[in-house]
C-alpha cells in the first residue's frame, strides 16, 4: 500500500529500511549534564523498534556551557560518548539507523543563564528564549566554535551513529543566525548581506567535520526552505545555495521552515496551517541538486507522505508529532494495518509540556516519555475489571486493561461509543481520527461492550469484578445570572443542536466553550465571549491558547475578561467589563458554557457497594477537566495498579 514510503533508501554511504525519517524534536529527557539517560533511550527504542527508518536526535550541543535547554542533550565532552553509544546500541538493536542533531545554541542559549558565559551570535542580537543579547562573535571565537564541531564530528563517529545532522535552520542558534539576514548585521566576510557571506559559516563547519570523519561518513544539513518572516531568506533561497552546500559536503538536505520564536510558530505547525507545508521547498532543492532531500512539516497522514515521495518531491519524508502519538507507525503501514495508525490530533500538547514539565509529553499516547515509568507488561493474574463510562477515559482504560490480558466489561448508557469526545470531534475536527481509532481498536479487542446500560451500583455488583474503573465524566456545574430561565438561554455545550439567531453570547471561556464559539463564528454567527476568569483556555499550554487567539481573531469573535455578567433580558446580556462600567450586548441566544467539576458520586456508591473490590475513578470524574491528556494518563496509571 506504500511501496515508495517502505523502500529502502539510502544517504551518502548509510543505507535506510525505508523512508520514514524521525524529526529531531527537543524532549529534556537527558540527565543534569546533558547526556542520554535511561528514560531518552528507552524513548528513542521504542520508535526504532515501531519501525523508523532513521531516527535524528533532537537538538546535541557541542559546548556544554551553551546548552539550548535544560535537559537538553551535548556531545561536546570526551565523557559524553559511553552515554550515547548505549543510545546507539539501544537503537540498532531494533534495525533502525540513528544520526543526532549536531548543534551549537549560539544567540539562543542558555549559558548566561546557567553557566554565567556570553553567548556568540554573528550580531548583538536577543536570544529567542530568554531576551537576553549575545555578543558578536570575533573571528577567533568562530574559530574556535568551528574546532568544536571538528571534535564533536569525532566523537559522533566514536558513540557509533551512523551519520549527523547539522541544524542551520529556522534562523536560530549559531549557524542558522548567520544565515538569516534579519539576525546576521555583520561588516565582513561574514556579512548577512551577500549569499557567500551568510553560508561561509556553514561551509566552513562543514569542512571541519568533513576534516574529522572524511567524505564516507554521512552528513544531512537541516535549513529551512522558506523562513516566512519579514527582511529574511527569500523564497528561492535555499535552492539556489544548495549546489554550493552540496560541494561543501552535504549529503542530503531536510528541508524545514518558519523561524523560531518562543513557541515555534512557525516550525511546529497547527493544524489552521494546512498540511505538507514545506513540501515546495523541499522540492525546489531536489530540482537543483542530485543528493537526497527530506521533506518536513505536517506530514502526519501517512497517504500524503506516500503521494510527495511517489510525485518525486522529496526521496525521504519527516515525521515527528505523528511518531509521538504512535511510535509502532512505520510497523502498521508495513504490516498492512494503516487504519490502526493513532493520529496526531494537533493538540499541541507535546510543545506545552516542555513550558510546563520541562517535558515532552504526548496526549493521546500516555507511554510517551514514559515508557519505562508506565510500562504495562501482562497481568501476573487475570481480573474481571469493570468499566463505566466510554468516554476517552473509559475507552482507553478497557483498551490497556484488555492488552494487558484482563477480562473486561465496558458499560455505558448511551448508545455510541465516544462519550464526550463524540462533541469535542465536531469543534475540533482533528480529534476525530482518534475517537474513531479507540472505538476501533475496543472494537477489535476482547472488550464486552454492554451500550445503553446504566450502571447502577446493584448492576456493577451483579458483574462480580475485581476491580471497577469509573470515567463517568465530570458534573457540569452552571453560573447562576439573572434571566437564566428565558427561552433563549441554553444551558451546555451540543455542537449538533447550534443556538439559532446571528449574535450569540457564550458565557465561559474554558476550552470547550472556546471550540464552540469558534464553531458557531464558522457559521456565520456574530459571537461574543464573557469570561469572569483572568484568561480563556487556562486549562492548555501558551502555544495551544495562542492559536486559539489568532482563529478567534481571524473569525472576529469578541472577548471579555474579568467581567461580570449582570443580568439576561430579552434580547442583550448586562455585563460589566473589566475597569470598565455596566453595558449591554445585543444577544438572540445566550449560551452557558458551564464548568466541569469532579463527580465522584457513582465511584463512591459503588465503593460502598462493593467494600474490598478496589473502585478507580478517571478521567473528568476524577479531576474535573482533564482534557484528553487527562484522560489517557489516568487510564494507564490505574491500569497498571490492576495486578
Amino acid at each position: 500500500m506504500y511501496p515508495h514510503l517502505l523502500a529502502p533508501g539510502r544517504i551518502g554511504t548509510m543505507s535506510v529500511r525505508n523512508r520514514i525519517v524521525m524529526s529531531p524534536m527537543e524532549t529534556m529527557y537527558g540527565t543534569p549534564e546533558g547526556l542520554p539517560s535511561d528514560r531518552t533511550v528507552a524513548y528513542f527504542a521504542a520508535r526504532a523498534a515501531g519501525g523508523a527508518g532513521l531516527i535524528t536526535v533532537g537538538a546535541t550541543g557541542i559546548d556544554p556551557l551553551h546548552p539550548e535547554t535544560p535537559g537538553g542533550l551535548q556531545i561536546g565532552t570526551d565523557d559524553a560518548v559511553a552515554a550515547h553509544r548505549r543510545l546507539v546500541e539501544a537503537v540498532h538493536a531494533h534495525g533502525a539507523r540513528i544520526q543526532p542533531q549536531v548543534v551549537h545554541a549560539g544567540p539562543d542559549g542558555l549559558g548566561p543563564e546557567m553557566h554565567g558565559v556570553t553567548s556568540l551570535g554573528p550580531s548583538v542580537i536577543p536570544s529567542y528564549l530568554t531576551g537576553r543579547p549575545s555578543a558578536e562573535a570575533t573571528k577567533d571565537q568562530i574559530a574556535a566554535v568551528l574546532d568544536q564541531f571538528r571534535a564533536a564530528a569525532v566523537r559522533v563517529r566514536e558513540a557509533g551513529y551512523d551519520g549527523l545532522e547539522l541544524h542551520a535552520a529556522h534562523g536560530y542558534m549559531f549557524l542558522g543566525s548567520f544565515l538569516a539576514p534579519q539576525r546576521n548585521r555583520r561588516g565582513d566576510r561574514y556579512r548577512g548581506t551577500s549569499v557567500e557571506g551568510r553560508i561561509r559559516v556553514v561551509l566552513e563547519a562543514l569542512a571541519a567535520i568533513r576534516s574529522e570523519v572524511g567524505s564516507d561518513f554521512p552528513v544531512t544539513l537541516r535549513i529551512s526552505g522558506y523562513e516566512r518572516v519579514a527582511a529574511g531568506r527569500p523564497v528561492h533561497d535555499t535552492a539556489a545555495i544548495a549546489p554550493l552546500l552540496v560541494e561543501g559536503g552535504v549529503d542530503a538536505f531536510h528541508v524545514s521552515g518558519g523561524v523560531i520564536d518562543r513557541l515555534v510558530t512557525g516550525m511546529v505547525n497547527a493544524a489552521d496551517d494546512g498540511d505538507g507545508l514545506n513540501v515546495g521547498a523541499a522540492a525546489a532543492v531536489k530540482e537543483a541538486v542530485d543528493v537526497p532531500v527530506i521533506a518536513v512539516g505536517r506530514l502526519h497522514d501517512p497517504a500524503l507522505a506516500e503521494q510527495v515521495l511517489a510525485d518525486g518531491r522529496a526521496d525521504f519524508v519527516a515525521m515527528g508529532r505523528p511518531l509521538l502519538a504512535d511510535p509502532d507507525l512505520p510497523g502498521k503501514l508495513a504490516a498492512g494495518e494503516p487504519e490502526r495508525v493513532r493520529r496526531c490530533i494537533s493538540c499541541e500538547n507535546c510543545i506545552d509540556t516542555l513550558e510546563e514539565k520541562l517535558a515532552t509529553e504526548c496526549a493521546v499516547n500516555p507511554f510517551t516519555g514514559h515508557e519505562l515509568d508506565r510500562a504495562l507488561p501482562p497481568a501476573p493474574q487475570p481480573r474481571r475489571v469493570v468499566v463505566v463510562g466510554a468516554g476517552p477515559a473509559g475507552l482507553e482504560t478497557a483498551r490497556l486493561a484488555d492488552a494487558a490480558g484482563h477480562d473486561v466489561v465496558l458499560l455505558e448508557r448511551a448508545e455510541r461509543l465516544g462519550g464526550a469526545l463524540v462533541a469535542a470531534a465536531t469543534v475540533h475536527p482533528e480529534n476525530r481520527p482518534y475517537l474513531e481509532w479507540l472505538v476501533a481498536e475496543v472494537d477489535r479487542s476482547g472488550v464486552a461492550v454492554r451500550l445503553g446500560a446504566a450502571a447502577t451500583p446493584e448492576a456493577v455488583a451483579g458483574l462480580a469484578p475485581d476491580v471497577v474503573v469509573v470515567a463517568t465524566g465530570g458534573a457540569v456545574v452552571f453560573p447562576t445570572v439573572v434571566g437564566d430561565d428565558l427561552p433563549h438561554v441554553v444551558r451546555g455545550l451540543d455542537p449538533d443542536r447550534l443556538p439559532t439567531g446571528r449574535r450569540v453570547v457564550v458565557i465561559g471561556g474554558r476550552l470547550a466553550a472556546v471550540e464552540y464559539a469558534e464553531l458557531l463564528a464558522a457559521r456565520e454567527r456574530l459571537v461574543a465571549i464573557l469570561e469572569p476568569g483572568p484568561e480563556i483556555g487556562p486549562e492548555f499550554g501558551l502555544k495551544r491558547r495562542t492559536e486559539h487567539f489568532d482563529r478567534i481573531d481571524r473569525l472576529g469573535i469578541t472577548v471579555h475578561v474579568g467581567c461580570t455578567v449582570d443580568e439576561i433580558t430579552g434580547s442583550t446580556v448586562r455585563y460589566t467589563p473589566a475597569h470598565g462600567s455596566s453595558r449591554e450586548l445585543a444577544a438572540d441566544a445566550v449560551v452557558l458554557a458551564g464548568t466541569a467539576l469532579p463527580d465522584l458520586g457513582l465511584h463512591d456508591e459503588v465503593a460502598e457497594r462493593l467494600p474490598g473490590v478496589p473502585v478507580h475513578a478517571v478521567g473528568d470524574a476524577a479531576v474535573g477537566l482533564g482534557l484528553i491528556r487527562g484522560a489517557t494518563a489516568g487510564a494507564a496509571g490505574v491500569v497498571q495498579t490492576i495486578r
